[in-house]
């Protein structure tokens, strides 16, 4: 019976070391981030902001960042633009509180800084289902205020569980309630985290969009507003497409145009060298072979002015340029066809080829 008492206590105790174990690895996670600072205050076109830029490295050297941002003044406790001196500031989150040392001077400083981990906020993550959340990612959720209100926020839009690194990224692009509401208003009820994303980051807002469907161009998915911000597609650049007599053409055409620079310039010197009826996408074969006036000139001083796009664009495949016509022409060969010289580029002939083989005579 003593024996068998024993060993439940033994048991017990055992069991119970486990729980104190597992208990003590929060605080085992709650390791310190530290590294140096630079910041100055900049006006912005939201007001004046402090830009930081944060640099770290671990104890072994193995990992390492450098990131900058411009953050809100009034988030910083202690933080004196005209300190002339040495001073400390800090960054309180709910993840934890970043203590800035240093100097600051004119609303520019330099120092050190130290990041301690808020334990009570992994266990309330823990709660609302992340585990094991490391020091360098605990720093970042403090950095950009990702606090476990704003966790239960995003689960209202409709988003269960988002993961660390799209929750730091709504954080950052300052993807919010308003902005989802907005889209939703304008008929998106749908989108995705990084559709969300990609919209912040490329500024297709419900401005924007209305824009867009100003311009005749309606319903558009997401991928084709984003194209549309990527390649400075706008309303300037449609008029000055139209003035250049394309009237009717797609938002693919339109991104098309910009992704291959069709522009004024291009499509003027191709019509001053007689060529006013050409296609769009002949247009676009010939920017990318690099059929433009100038070219069309060099060829047309050198004899060939009637040649057609087609036989253009097989001379320029063939690099029979006007470099290519005076050496032949240089070499003797004066009256040669555009098909002769393409044939000629096709079979490696050229100026040093005639000379080894004079040489070789």
């Amino acid at each position: 019976m003593r024996q068998a008492l024993l060993l439940a206590l033994g048991i017990i105790l055992i069991a119970g070391l486990t729980i104190l174990t597992r208990a003590a690895r929060p605080a085992a996670a709650q390791e310190q981030v530290s590294g140096d600072w630079t910041a100055k205050v900049r006006d912005t076109d939201k007001g004046k902001k402090l830009w930081l830029q944060l640099r770290s490295e671990s104890a072994d050297k193995t990992s390492r960042f450098n990131m900058s941002s411009d953050y809100n003044l009034e988030d910083f406790a202690g933080f004196n633009p005209n300190a002339n001196g040495n001073t400390q500031f800090a960054l309180n989150r709910e993840a934890g509180n970043i203590v800035f040392t240093g100097l600051v001077s004119d609303g520019k400083g330099v120092g050190d800084f130290r990041f301690t981990p808020n334990g009570a906020y992994i266990g309330a993550m823990r709660n609302l289902g992340y585990d094991d959340i490391k020091s360098d990612r605990m720093f970042s959720l403090a950095l950009h205020d990702v606090s476990t209100r704003f966790v239960q926020e995003t689960k209202s839009w409709g988003f269960d569980k988002l993961s660390l690194d799209k929750l730091l990224s709504f954080r950052i692009f300052n993807v919010d309630s308003e902005f989802i509401r907005s889209m939703r208003d304008l008929g998106f009820k749908d989108l995705s985290p990084d559709k969300l994303i990609s919209m912040k980051i490329h500024k297709v807002d419900a401005n924007f969009i209305k824009e867009v469907e100003a311009m005749g161009f309606k319903d558009l998915g997401v991928d084709k507003l984003v194209s549309l911000r990527i390649h400075k597609v706008d309303k300037d650049f449609i008029a000055k497409a139209k003035a250049l007599g394309f009237n009717d053409l797609s938002i693919d055409k339109l991104i098309t145009m910009r992704i291959h620079k069709i522009d004024e310039d291009f499509v003027k010197g191709v019509q001053a060298m007689g060529f006013r009826e050409v296609s769009f996408d002949k247009l676009v074969s010939m920017k990318i072979h690099r059929i433009d006036g100038n070219f069309m000139k060099e060829m047309s001083d050198l004899g060939f002015g009637n040649l057609s796009v087609d036989k253009l664009m097989t001379m320029r495949i063939h690099r029979v340029d006007a470099k290519f016509v005076k050496e032949m022409r240089d070499a003797g060969y004066s009256n040669l066809t555009a098909d002769e010289l393409i044939k000629l580029r096709i079979h490696g002939v050229d100026s040093n080829y005639i000379k080894k083989m004079k040489g070789a005579q």
